[in-house]
């Protein structure tokens, strides 16, 4: 599976059923339509659709996107995600080695998150102290395990900390959770 381009637009559209959210995103690149949909924190379904070459690609995504605005999906509000970061400890003010693995961290999660349709990376840092990579996500507790699978299927989980904040809120530690 291959995600948007970087700075290509995605329309993301998101709809509470029940207990469950559920998102349907579009984007367009190199004359192909495609469209991934699911429920947030499990890896979508994906459909690619030619598109013919005069076809304007705003109006296709407009087009596709009709019948699920229909259906009462809406673009997410701003105050309805949360604020995810991952954070490692490091020396002083990093290495090159801390920036590599900052970037290494952002790719994972960037395609972690947006596969199961729970968000994007806003981007990291590295700080006195501490390597951080920022996330705005739909839903906080799939997020964390995304995040956390994710980070542990490249062993990149040893000396993390995620923290979770919603609004104005201080960032809270989630994980390592305490006994």
């Amino acid at each position: 599976m291959e995600g948007p381009p970087l700075g290509y637009s995605v329309l993301k559209l998101y709809k509470k059923e029940g207990d469950s959210l559920r998102f349907w995103e579009v984007w367009v690149h190199e004359g192909v339509l495609t469209t991934h949909w699911g429920t947030v924190g499990e890896v979508g379904e994906q459909k690619d659709t030619p598109l013919p070459p005069e076809e304007d690609p705003d109006f296709a995504i407009a087009d596709a996107a009709g019948p699920l605005i229909e259906q009462d999906y809406d673009e997410p509000e701003l105050d309805a995600m949360a604020t995810l970061i991952v954070q490692y400890p490091i020396e002083g003010k990093g290495t090159g080695h801390d920036v590599e693995k900052r970037v290494a961290v952002e790719e994972l999660l960037t395609d972690a998150l947006g596969w199961t349709g729970n968000g994007e990376v806003e981007g990291g840092e590295l700080r006195d102290g501490f390597l951080r990579v920022h996330c705005q996500v739909m839903h906080a507790d799939a997020a964390v395990r995304t995040v956390l699978q994710a980070l542990d299927s490249e062993d990149m989980v040893d000396d993390v900390s995620v923290l979770v904040a919603k609004g104005d809120e201080e960032p809270r530690v989630i994980w390592p959770t305490t006994p």
